[in-house]
């Protein structure tokens, strides 16, 4: 009987909107979850007759549920602490897949695997736009994002340099300042390059750059017989020449005891084979017996002997090119006219740790053309150094921007991008298919999903350390919960009155 079928149909469609009801309170605190609201229509409609105006007299058949509408407006931040957490706010998902299947989500409570991969919860990588270098080509196709964890960064050999000095105007021909700025080579080694300014005349000053490489020795025993070596580099036997900064002793027995000799005093241009026969002798002089000392063609010194000991170190100073002397000219405001542009080609070869040829330039000027070195009437200074180089560093954490760029830190100080976070979103968000889990998949209905990057094309950004809350609205679903709970009560009632009327008709019969 349709007395029974139209209010079973109520009951049916209250019955999911408790359902639905019951599953966005269940959601409260799931992560980026959005809530549901289900949405009645009524069913076919039966003509019994018409009305002598000729109006239809039609009846209705029950209810149905028409659509489950998801609210996608965004839920509020909630601060975590925790790097690999992701809260986005506006419009857009997040891309994760797992091989060839992509699918979206809100939920950004990522982690890493043990690969370094960014991972959801469910184990799916969040994808993104490559990096090279530290730079994002937004262009490339998406791939997972890949944290360097337990990795080391590789030194930066410094290409380019700067110093802003004073030099004293007032200055005797003759006078000298200098300043110093740290460099590194291409395996990371530092070095305290010295740029040397000499006032030679009105507006004039010559400037030389020195930077000293510092030598300690490989120590080994063989026999009772002590070996110290100093590696000089590969122009170390011919043309690096040893730096008066030198500070070397040799200790070792004599006829009477033992005896220490401090290292000669070293002329200028001198050769490591010609240093070496000077402290040679300076060895014999003082009656150390037993002492070798020697200089190869591959540029190393080797201090050998039974029951000898070293301390201190070597100190070089590698070839450098022309260009690491020159002149500097100003003009009568103090500016720098000469050089006119930024001084290239100074290198130094030769390192003893076996770095390629260190090739810099010096930035004379600034980026708006003002030149970093000036001529005033005031104490010679230096105030500032830049440079770009750096040692090696180990991973030490990262962060994910606004815009979704992955930055790793590492203990050097630098830091490097090594993806960005795509976002993507659809034409028609209700035709989206829930697949549990906080992801979706799109449909034929939703549209294919388009990819961009956050702030463009209408999707929102991004906030590190925090994740999207549940947009549950616990009043309103309390509210509709009542609503629901007397709908299903009326049809109920209505169950039950027709049931009534049913046994009264049945009764009647019998």
């Amino acid at each position: 009987m349709a007395s029974f079928f139209i209010p079973l149909t109520g009951l049916n469609s209250d019955s999911t909107a408790l359902n639905t009801i019951a599953n966005d309170l269940a959601n409260m605190n799931t992560t980026a979850f959005k809530s549901q609201s289900v949405n009645f229509s009524d069913l076919f409609y039966q003509q019994i007759g018409s009305a002598g105006s000729g109006d239809l007299l039609q009846l209705g058949a029950g209810t149905q549920v028409s659509s489950i509408e998801t609210n996608f407006t965004t839920g509020s931040p909630n601060t975590t602490g925790v790097n690999t957490d992701v809260a986005l706010q506006g419009n857009g998902f997040f891309v994760v897949g797992s091989g060839g299947n992509q699918v979206l989500t809100r939920a950004g409570n990522f982690s890493t695997d043990a690969s370094g991969n960014l991972i959801t919860a469910n184990g799916l990588s969040v994808m993104g736009f490559p990096a090279l270098n530290g730079v994002v080509n937004t262009n490339a196709p998406l791939a997972a994002i890949n944290v360097p964890e337990n990795k080391v960064q590789s030194p930066q050999a410094t290409s380019s340099f700067g110093m802003n000095a004073t030099l004293d105007s007032a200055a005797a021909v003759g006078a000298t300042t200098s300043g110093q700025v740290k460099v590194y080579d291409s395996l990371g080694r530092d070095y305290q390059a010295t740029v040397k300014y000499t006032k030679t005349g009105t507006n004039a000053w010559t400037y030389s750059i020195a930077m000293p490489d510092t030598l300690t020795a490989n120590s080994s025993t063989a026999a009772g017989v002590v070996t110290d070596l100093y590696n000089f580099g590969a122009n170390g036997g011919t043309l690096a020449t040893v730096n008066s900064g030198t500070n070397l002793t040799v200790t070792g027995p004599t006829a009477s005891g033992s005896a220490t000799i401090t290292a000669p005093a070293v002329t200028a241009g001198e050769t490591v084979a010609a240093y070496a026969t000077a402290l040679q002798a300076a060895v014999t002089a003082a009656g150390i017996a037993g002492v070798t000392v020697t200089a190869s063609a591959a540029g190393q010194l080797s201090i050998s002997g039974a029951g000898i000991s070293t301390s201190g170190s070597v100190i070089q100073d590698p070839v450098p090119s022309a260009s690491a002397t020159g002149a500097l000219t100003f003009d009568v405001n103090g500016n720098l006219v000469s050089p006119a542009t930024n001084v290239t080609g100074i290198s130094f070869a030769g390192l003893s740790d076996g770095a390629a040829t260190l090739s810099m330039t010096w930035n004379l000027f600034g980026p708006s053309g003002a030149g970093n070195i000036s001529q005033v009437d005031q104490t010679s200074g230096v105030s500032a150094t830049s440079q770009n180089g750096f040692p090696s560093g180990e991973y030490a954490g990262f962060s994910i921007g606004a815009d979704g760029t992955v930055t790793a830190s590492f203990s050097n100080g630098q830091k490097l991008n090594v993806g960005q976070v795509a976002l993507a979103n659809v034409a028609n968000l209700q035709g989206l298919k829930d697949l549990g889990s906080g992801d979706y998949a799109t449909t034929l209905a939703s549209g294919t999903a388009s990819i961009g990057v956050s702030g463009s094309s209408g999707l929102g950004t991004m906030q590190g350390g925090a994740l999207e809350a549940s947009n549950v609205n616990i009043s309103a679903e309390f509210s509709d919960l009542i609503i629901a709970q007397r709908a299903f009560e009326a049809n109920s009632k209505a169950v039950t009155t027709f049931d009534t009327v049913t046994q009264e008709t049945i009764n009647m019969i019998h």
